[in-house]
């Protein structure tokens, strides 16, 4: 079997401390970029359900429940 090739790119605005946080917990696995990767993944393939903060804005939009 061929590997999937990985062309696509996809950014987020993070602050630094959340970055280095975040690059601080994942080398702990792998690379940033292969934790991301995983993230990505398992978020497309519903392995991965995000709850909204206690302290939720009004504005987000992001966050719907699951019935």
């Amino acid at each position: 079997m061929t590997p999937k090739s990985k062309s696509a790119y996809l950014s987020a605005r993070v602050t630094d401390k959340t970055r280095l946080k975040f690059h601080a917990k994942a080398s702990r696995f792998s690379t940033p970029s292969d934790v991301l990767r995983e993230l990505i993944d398992a978020f497309v393939e519903d392995r991965v359900t995000i709850h909204p903060p206690v302290n939720r804005n009004p504005l987000e939009k992001i966050y719907v429940t699951r019935s």
